[in-house]
């Protein structure tokens, strides 16, 4: 009796969660669960998965993916046309695009927006996308320097903060390729042509805001001289959005409610009025409010789980119809940090890549996708994944394989041999997601294999975030999927300084072939060239690829309709219909 009332009591919280702050007579259309807490629901600095997922309901951008055919479509930008030379692209904003306050959206707002990215100022970690801009880049290395010259001459000085914010206004406004020529039109003139720029256009960082209401919660600081802007823009009743949804209500760790936005120019075409969004961390717990009917949409069951296993083994034997598994552009991986020093000090044996070689070939990639996860994953020594770009080939040659030999003459060449003198290491991952299961075949591996006692460390998701971000870790799990369909979306987080470089690597090599890649015109020449940068990526191992991802979605396609799975995680959250 005891488990019975237990399940009346889940069911009774659950009941007034999904009803509770709308009316208990109104249920949300659609509701799906997250495992994550979000971090950032701001376009310009949100980079994790899950927050994209709602930054794209309650932001739209010049252009949309149209499902399923993976092609790009008008969205806020009714049209828009590109120069002979392929270096101007001019769109021309809709007169119908409102914002949820009903202010109209216009070019000011995008450009608003596209300095707010390239502002060092708030650290977004997609800012160099919008370096292709003509002027872009070296606008943001030039208020870089100005924000170290201000601390070596004039730090905690209001007036002179303020004084160099507005000069840096002004460069920007004369030096980079951004132009609204009027309300609704803006003009974007590149620094060289870029193939997938209509692509990017479509990306989150790339989203309009709301210029009033993010200065309302925007100061300067005068002890660094920097912008800053309080998170607290993104609450429920301060969020002006111009996507199709408005945020209705946010409970930490509990839920997020989406209400359709009146004033959205597409509202006809939507497919809901409401999300719901649960926050629910254990996957067993999740699958049982599926199978229960009390949540439509499974999207984050973690690969790594016993539960997607279960699911997948369950789908083979006939017995499932609503489990869809299929390749990702997307790989998981481990990070290695390329530091000189350790977070405590201490020598970084990662530092040196015979190291980085030794660990990651001592990494039996089979047996982890086979008798861990489960479900299908090709075991990945490529980063860009196989078959995931047209006319891109990845450079398997260059990436490790297993071999545990030449790992152990590996670290007797880099001065530890037998593992002498490799202490104090440990393997950081999210805790919560099964992730400490690969961890612990990976970590007995090293002990067999390489004579090295490396500690697990499993943390709660925003800690883990932070400590990746700061390069708090010694070795640090990952993984990454593709935000558009060219390898850069891969090979840029390699980059110095990107924001995304969570392994802090740095090659002068790398960068100049990545530049070069960049200046390339001809299409199969820069290809090559990008495949020449991932082998010498793979050569130098910042990081261990371990396999590629597949995605595993749990939902009833006969009553979920109009959602479209594919490799790119393209999501039209707006277009779905539920059929209860």
């Amino acid at each position: 009796m005891r488990w019975l009332i237990g399940i009346i009591i889940f069911d009774l919280v659950l009941l007034l969660a999904v009803f509770g702050g709308r009316g208990v007579s109104e249920r949300a259309d659609f509701v799906f669960v997250s495992g994550s807490e979000h971090t950032f629901l701001d376009p310009q600095r949100a980079s994790w998965l899950h927050d994209l997922r709602i930054i794209e309901c309650l932001f739209e951008p010049l252009v949309k993916v149209r499902l399923p055919e993976l092609d790009l479509e008008p969205a806020t930008a009714e049209r828009w046309d590109v120069s002979d030379d392929a270096l101007t692209y001019t769109f021309h904003i809709r007169e119908d695009a409102r914002w949820s306050n009903g202010d109209p959206v216009t070019a000011h707002d995008y450009l608003y927006a596209w300095r707010r990215a390239l502002m060092p100022d708030f650290a977004a970690d997609y800012t160099q996308l919008l370096w292709h801009i003509q002027g872009a880049e070296a606008f943001f290395q030039w208020r870089t320097e100005q924000l170290a010259d201000y601390l070596k001459t004039t730090p905690d000085n209001a007036e002179a903060a303020a004084k160099r914010v507005q000069e840096a206004f002004n460069r920007f406004e004369e030096t980079v390729g951004l132009e609204a020529v009027d309300d609704k039109t803006l003009r974007v003139t590149l620094a060289q042509p870029i193939p997938y720029f209509i692509d990017l256009c479509g990306f989150a960082t790339f989203n309009p805001v709301h210029r009033a209401s993010v200065e309302t919660w925007t100061t300067i600081n005068p002890a660094t001289g920097m912008l800053v802007t309080s998170l607290d823009w993104t609450r429920p009743g301060e969020l002006v959005s111009n996507g199709a949804y408005i945020l209705e209500r946010r409970r930490f760790k509990r839920d997020l409610l989406l209400v359709q936005n009146p004033h959205y120019w597409n509202v006809s075409e939507m497919g809901n009025t409401s999300i719901l969004e649960r926050f629910v961390e254990d996957p067993q717990t999740a699958r049982l409010m599926y199978e229960g009917g009390e949540v439509d949409y499974l999207p984050d069951i973690p690969i790594t789980h016993t539960v997607a296993g279960n699911l997948v083994q369950e789908m083979r034997a006939g017995r499932r119809k609503d489990v869809s598994v299929f390749p990702a552009a997307g790989t998981y991986f481990y990070n290695f940090n390329c530091q000189e020093t350790l977070p405590d000090g201490r020598k970084n044996p990662f530092a040196d890549r015979r190291v980085r070689l030794a660990f990651s070939m001592t990494i039996d990639r089979r047996s982890i996708v086979e008798n861990i996860s489960r479900v299908g994953q090709p075991p990945a020594n490529t980063f860009v994944p196989l078959g995931s770009i047209k006319g891109y080939d990845p450079p398997v040659d260059a990436g490790v394989q297993y071999d545990p030999e030449r790992a152990r003459r590996l670290l007797e060449e880099a001065g530890y041999p037998n593992g002498r003198g490799l202490e104090g290491l440990s393997i950081l991952y999210n805790s919560g997601a099964n992730h400490e299961l690969a961890a612990q075949r990976i970590k007995r591996g090293w002990e067999e294999q390489l004579n090295v006692s490396v500690a697990l460390e499993g943390v709660e998701t925003t800690v883990f975030s932070h400590r990746l971000k700061t390069h708090n870790f010694s070795i640090g799990r990952a993984g990454w999927f593709g935000d558009y369909r060219d390898p850069t979306t891969f090979l840029d987080k390699f980059v110095t300084d990107n924001g995304n470089n969570d392994a802090a690597y740095s090659s002068a090599e790398f960068d100049a072939l990545m530049r070069k890649a960049s200046e390339e015109l001809d299409p199969e020449k820069r290809m090559r060239l990008l495949e020449e940068a991932e082998a010498f990526m793979l050569r130098d191992q910042p990081i261990a690829p371990i396999y590629q991802y597949v995605l595993l979605d749990i939902y009833n396609p006969e009553r979920m309709k109009n959602f479209h799975p594919n490799a790119w995680k393209y999501r039209r959250f707006e277009k779905i219909r539920v059929e209860r």
